[in-house]
């Protein structure tokens, strides 16, 4: 009985400061007797759950998997909804038509030129030929003159100030 009054005339004596310094200490071993206890329990699981040692794949063999993990890969179906439907037998040009002709088209190089290790080419666009069937098409550019191009851009201008 006498240790009981001596523990509640011990806390009586004790200022504010004192006890929550008490309760800090007080929980902050609980904090690091939690934080041990994790740590030991995710060792267990990293020796129990340890895969075997594969040697690591060269930068090839990744390639690889990746291309025949690719070309086992079936493409996957659209379902449209009634809208898209729609846009798509409206459309001028069809998703279907731009499939079938995505491999039509070879890329021609009018000119090529050396930098040290890098090569530029220069894209011929007038002469994309055709895989199957090589046809020239007459495609007529029109490129109004400078001048012309400047009274346009004043007119846009003294518009611009007549609006503000």
């Amino acid at each position: 009985m006498s240790i009981i009054y001596d523990v509640i005339s011990f806390i009586k004596s004790l200022e504010f400061v004192d006890i929550v310094f008490f309760f800090a200490v007080l929980a902050l071993m609980l904090l690091v007797i939690t934080l041990v206890y994790f740590i030991e329990e995710n060792k267990y699981e990293e020796i129990s759950n340890e895969p075997l040692i594969e040697e690591p794949k060269t930068e090839a063999e990744k390639l690889k998997e990746i291309t025949a993990a690719l070309e086992a890969s079936e493409p996957s179906t659209i379902n449209l909804n009634n809208y898209e439907e729609e846009q798509e037998e409206k459309a001028i040009i069809s998703y279907e038509e731009l499939l079938s002709k995505k491999n039509d088209f070879a890329i021609n190089y009018s000119e090529e030129e050396n930098m040290d290790d890098l090569t530029i080419k220069k894209v011929d666009l007038d002469n994309l030929t055709n895989k199957e069937i090589e046809e020239k098409r007459d495609i007529h550019v029109t490129v109004i003159s400078y001048e012309k191009e400047e009274a346009f851009l004043q007119a846009l201008k003294t518009l611009q100030q007549t609006l503000n």
